[in-house]
């Protein structure tokens, strides 16, 4: 009998979610050639199209009904309620009575694989860390095998009113046969404060990954539009909406546009682009605030993952704020001037010899001067910065998060 393989926290609505749900759902295939493949999404995912498996309800709420207890009734209400609120406003997500399929389809898994990217730590709420518990309780529930994939973790620093989760997280985490911990940040947290000994520590599965087979995804490829760029010399600026709600608003706009000068004084054609559709009205700000120039461009085109990830072959650098479009950068190995907050962020660009090119481009102390220069140095050394990133990651591609998969089908073979 085929294996069911449940795939949880990946959304299609994040470039990097759909990487990581796309790369999953391949190396799956790939071990396990004739197992099912079920992604449980939220309740307002699209469905897609031709998909090479499953999709099923796998809501916030779902799991708390499929938990049980006394959350279960109230959950059960939130989603009844949100159903009918999305009804009104004329939406017709696919999902939006299907909150019950948690617990429909859950016992039926042979295996869980969890690529939430980051879910658990003290920067989200309760009911967001109990979301990620929640697939941990129902695996354990109905003994269902599950790896947690590489990931985020920590910090753990929680109020007194939650002080319970770490407990709970503890013990639950102690149950995966394997967690990743994508930072070394993160292993710590979970290896030193709450002592599992199933942590390894594992760089992003995009990183690793050299390339899916599009019929393990599709049962008909989609086509790909990819904008053709004809001009030479070109460098993408990719912002990230979250900077601009971490940060203040008009001076991260006025580092883009000082950015800009440099780009555009050095003769780069420069191509500004969203990576998610929240970041679009911030791509126009950046534009607008410049003024009219021939080798400025803004392209409104929402690209899929599989679209950027040929997209930005067609550059020679970029500058970039979203953790996945740096990811596929380096992995088609065009440097970047990264411009991130988070210790991922850091970590990431010392993985590929690129530490020199990472700010914080939300800190009110942000180096602006320093990050100019850093911006000027990368395009007059691009050659070697590719080269550096090439050899780095090849050594990061030869191992693969994955092979714990081939290592748990031979142990059930046995």
């Amino acid at each position: 009998m085929a294996k069911k393989i449940l795939i949880t926290g990946a959304n299609y609505n994040n470039k990097g979610a759909q990487s990581m749900l796309f790369i999953t759902i391949d190396e799956l295939k790939k071990r396990i050639p004739d197992c099912d493949i079920y992604f449980g999404c939220g309740l307002m995912d699209p469905k897609v199209e031709h998909g090479a498996f499953k999709q099923i309800c796998y809501s916030r709420e779902g799991r708390y009904i499929a938990v049980g207890g006394r959350k279960a009734v109230f959950n059960y209400g939130v989603a009844v309620a949100k159903a009918l609120i999305a009804i009104c406003k004329g939406k017709k997500a696919p999902y939006l009575f299907r909150f019950m399929d948690v617990r429909k389809y859950t016992p039926q898994m042979d295996l869980i694989i969890d690529v939430s990217g980051f879910t658990l730590g003290d920067k989200w709420s309760r009911r967001t860390n109990e979301n990620f518990l929640n697939v941990i309780r129902l695996a354990k529930r109905y003994d269902i095998p599950m790896f947690v994939m590489p990931q985020s973790f920590g910090p753990f620093a929680f109020p007194d009113k939650l002080k319970d989760l770490k407990k709970e997280i503890a013990k639950l985490l102690a149950y995966p046969k394997v967690v990743f911990a994508r930072e070394k940040e993160g292993y710590d947290f979970l290896t030193k404060d709450f002592g599992l000994t199933n942590v390894e520590l594992s760089s992003d599965l995009v990183l690793q990954n050299t390339g899916v087979d599009l019929n393990n995804i599709f049962t008909v490829i989609p086509k790909l539009h990819v904008p053709q760029i004809t001009t030479s010399g070109n460098v993408a600026v990719i912002p990230n909406s979250q900077c601009f709600r971490h940060g203040e608003e008009e001076r991260i706009l006025e580092i883009y546009r000082q950015l800009l000068d440099v780009l555009l004084k050095a003769g780069r054609n420069v191509y500004v682009f969203q990576h998610s559709g929240e970041d679009f009205p911030y791509c126009k700000k950046i534009v607008e605030q410049y003024g009219e120039h021939e080798r400025l461009h803004l392209l409104q085109q929402n690209l899929s993952c599989l679209e950027y990830d040929v997209f930005v072959r067609q550059f020679d650098c970029i500058i970039c704020s979203r953790f996945h479009g740096i990811v596929h950068a380096y992995r088609n190995h065009v440097p970047v001037l990264a411009l991130g907050w988070a210790v991922k962020y850091r970590e990431l660009t010392a993985l590929v010899g690129q530490s020199r090119y990472i700010y914080d481009i939300t800190a009110p102390d942000c180096d602006v001067q320093g990050m100019k220069a850093a911006l000027s140095h990368m395009l007059e050394h691009i050659e070697e910065e590719q080269q550096t990133i090439e050899e780095c990651v090849q050594k990061i591609q030869a191992d693969n998060c994955f092979s714990c998969i081939s290592e748990w089908v031979k142990e059930e073979n046995e």
